[in-house]
């Protein structure tokens, strides 16, 4: 009988191994062959660890999400098994199954097939290379398509924010979307309630009469007594991410994107006009967007997810070239394995509108088990 591997000292070493594409020959721990047709991409954040596999068990076409453990006993552990996050996960893949169990289960009564992935030194595994690898090679253009699927997902964007534009008008859907792109996906939830608690006008009206600094403050002090009864995560947040940090950052970007009265908006044109005070030009609008405790990757986070759709929705026709122009921030985790892909050790994402059709990729195609049918694989 052979001499099993070690098992490895970092869970991280059996996904990097996973994520590769297996080579050889697998078999699950309920006898079934396993075929891998697609390891999917790493999930990034929170949640399973990879996305929108495709698998081969036994002849079971299966296609959804993988997760990756040490020990078959983590996924109790870690308490995914009530976890509503992980009802996807079609493949648990593990360095040791620790269990009596050739499965694992999920409250909603799923069993997901268990494969203990031992690591032998070898070759194994093969780098897994998908069809959007030869773009480039073939002539594509990859940088055009990325562009062009960015102004997609920003037209996407728009009519997404349609109906909070008509229930609640221009400024507060605007303040709205700031509020959750400024709180992340940990407490992007609790942040819209907290816009939909305070909303822009009864800020506005506690704040009037005073003056900078006294006006920060005071919108400061008035989100942190709304948010006060709200549940917000601040477990595992970097300090700059915290609640009281990206609330303290909000005042201070009403404050100045709805200055007192008397004096008029840099985002808007006079009398709240519908077309911005000037044109639009990346740099102006990133240096409108950046205060203390925003930087310069939040504040295009901000001018992508919040001022952009609004004003595009509002009419404002450059928002596209804006988008274009605008730098991308630092590549996300769960985008990658694709910049590995697409730009062979070179960065791909140059611009914010290139992230953002990355994004799409990911969401549209990378995601769902859709390998070799985006348009960068045809």
């Amino acid at each position: 009988m052979p001499e099993r591997s070690p098992l490895p000292a970092r869970e991280s070493t059996i996904a990097e191994a996973w994520g590769a594409g297996a080579g050889r020959a697998l078999r699950l721990e309920d006898g079934r062959a396993l075929r891998v047709i697609f390891p999917g991409v790493p999930g990034g954040g929170s949640g399973p660890d990879f996305k929108g596999a495709m698998l081969d068990a036994g002849g079971d076409h299966l296609r959804g999400d993988v997760e990756v453990h040490l020990r078959a006993s983590g996924w109790e552990a870690h308490g995914h098994d009530g976890d509503d996050g992980y009802r996807g996960v079609v493949l648990h893949v593990v360095g040791e199954n620790d269990g009596p169990a050739a499965v694992t289960r999920h409250r909603s009564g799923r069993t997901i097939p268990i494969l203990v992935l031992r690591l032998t030194g070898s070759s194994f595994p093969p780098p897994f290379t998908p069809p959007c690898c030869f773009a480039s090679e073939q002539g594509y253009d990859v940088g055009a398509a990325l562009r062009r699927m960015g102004g997609r997902r920003l037209r996407l964007k728009v009519s997404r924010i349609a109906p909070l534009l008509a229930s609640d008008g221009r400024d507060q859907a605007l303040y709205t979307l700031l509020l959750e792109t400024l709180a992340g996906p940990a407490n992007r939830a609790s942040f819209a309630t907290l816009a939909r608690n305070l909303p822009l006008a009864a800020l506005i009206e506690r704040a009037a009469g005073r003056t900078t600094p006294d006006r920060t403050l005071a919108l400061e002090a008035e989100l942190k007594g709304a948010a006060a009864t709200l549940s917000l995560r601040r477990a595992g947040l970097r300090p700059a991410a915290s609640p009281a940090r990206r609330i303290a950052a909000a005042a201070k970007l009403i404050h100045r994107l709805w200055p007192e009265a008397g004096r008029e908006s840099p985002l808007f044109g006079p009398g709240g006009a519908r077309e911005p005070a000037a044109p639009l030009a990346a740099g102006s609008l990133l240096k409108l967007l950046k205060v203390e405790g925003v930087g310069r990757d939040m504040a295009a986070e901000l001018a992508v997810n919040a001022v952009l759709p609004v004003l595009a929705a509002e009419g404002a026709g450059e928002a596209e070239q804006v988008l274009a122009e605008l730098p991308a921030p630092a590549t996300y985790g769960k985008l990658r394995s694709l910049e590995r892909w697409l730009g062979h050790g070179e960065r791909v994402f140059g611009s914010a509108a290139m992230i953002q059709g990355g994004l799409l990729l990911h969401g549209d195609y990378c995601t769902r088990g859709l390998c070799g049918r985006c348009p960068l694989s045809s």
